[in-house]
């Protein structure tokens, strides 16, 4: 019995010490497996956030010939001009990343421009508008903002000198860039235009973009240099400013660029030595010029208003204020108006933009008719709000005293 019991109790202890082995081996084995499964997910995580936030420094020579270190991509923008540039090159998703915009320039003299923004972009009438340089900026509230930069256009910077150094100061870079016409060089306007995009494609991470804006710009302005360098006659052409009866855009202003790029001359230029100015109503029955231009926008801070442009949706109505500009002392006469070669354009597709090529478009076809015939303006503006702009445009831009109804 002894030996009886002495088995059970070896035995009793036998099993539960083997137990107790298989417990802890299973134990043992599943916490392995679980703090596998965890490191892995652990590690790849923080990798693939680390990649996105990457920033590097870049420096950037500017349409002014100012060095700037600028932190890219940008996230946080203030834009004091040029949405449409912007907006062209880094699309909707660059649009988001503005924190505060200059909107003075629309709201004063083109709201019909303004209402496009707010119609398709309403999150822009919600931003802070930080006022326009050398009248209302706020340089203040662009500090309380915190951008990672501040996008200007080169005709502020003489407003701007006191501004830009309480911004470096505040550690916030501002660069300008460049799209108006300074002179009828072909060269150096479009050399201007490509580092302009090429300054937003950096900033904004969209170079590839960018390039192919710039390309096309400078091949929409050699659909009509190609061409108008070869026309044997030169065209007179003049352009008067809506908002004042017998102001004319001289030898430093973008239509006379236009003109002469587009293979035409502008006498008033031999007059007006600057932008624009007053010229006599004399001059005009004396020079008698081929082509006439009007150009306006849909409101001027005189009052007076043209329907033309983002709201207009009847030419017809345009072609009557057209009728009541002509309608002048001895103008019946004139060689223009007698030809119907009389012309209405918005002022804001002549400069300051990556389709201005479309101003240099229309001169081109109002001078020379027969050699543009298969240029179309009012397409190509259309087709590249199509191609590049988040949102399409409408509204009529251009019309002309024999215009077609389309």
């Amino acid at each position: 019995m002894r030996r009886v019991a002495a088995l059970l109790a070896f035995l009793l202890v036998f099993s539960v010490f083997t137990a107790g082995c298989v417990e802890e081996k299973v134990t043992e084995e599943k916490p392995a497996m679980t703090a596998v499964k965890e490191e892995k997910v652990t590690e790849e995580k923080p990798a693939t956030t680390t990649v996105k936030e990457e920033k590097k420094t870049i420096v950037i020579t500017d349409l002014v010939g100012r060095q700037v270190e600028v932190k890219v991509p940008v996230e946080r923008v203030v834009l004091l001009y040029g949405l449409e540039d912007y907006a062209a090159v880094g699309g909707k998703e660059a649009l988001d990343k503005l924190v505060g915009v200059n909107s003075w320039r629309y709201k004063k003299y083109r709201p019909d421009w303004w209402q496009y923004w707010v119609e398709n972009y309403p999150r822009i009438k919600e931003l802070p508008d930080v006022g326009q340089p050398g009248k209302s900026f706020k340089v203040e509230e662009v500090i309380k903002l915190k951008p990672d930069v501040v996008i200007a256009d080169a005709s502020m910077y003489k407003h701007m000198k006191e501004d830009i150094k309480r911004l470096e100061a505040a550690g916030i870079p501002i660069v300008f860039t460049d799209y108006f016409p300074h002179s009828d060089n072909v060269d150096e306007l479009c050399e201007e235009a490509e580092k302009s995009t090429m300054i937003l494609g950096k900033l904004l991470g969209k170079e590839e973009r960018a390039k192919k804006l710039a390309e096309y710009f400078k091949e929409q302005i050699n659909i009509v240099v190609s061409r108008s360098k070869d026309v044997k006659e030169k065209p007179k052409a003049v352009v008067f400013a809506t908002w004042s009866k017998w102001k004319v855009y001289g030898k430093k202003g973008m239509y006379n660029f236009w003109i002469k790029m587009a293979g035409g001359e502008n006498p008033a230029a031999d007059v007006v030595e600057g932008f624009s100015g007053e010229i006599n109503p004399e001059f005009v029955l004396k020079e008698n010029p081929d082509v006439i231009v009007f150009t306006c926008n849909n409101n001027f801070p005189s009052g007076q208003k043209i329907a033309i442009g983002y709201t207009v949706k009847d030419p017809s109505v345009a072609k009557e204020a057209l009728k009541e500009l002509i309608n002048r002392p001895g103008w019946e006469d004139l060689k223009a108006v007698k030809e119907g070669r009389v012309y209405l354009i918005h002022h804001g597709i002549s400069h300051g933009h990556l389709f201005e090529f479309v101003c240099l478009q229309y001169i081109a076809k109002w001078l020379h008719p027969e050699e543009f015939k298969d240029l179309d303006p009012e397409e190509n503006l259309k087709k590249f709000y199509d191609e590049f702009m988040p949102y399409p445009l409408k509204g009529v831009w251009a019309v002309g005293l024999k215009d077609e109804e389309k």
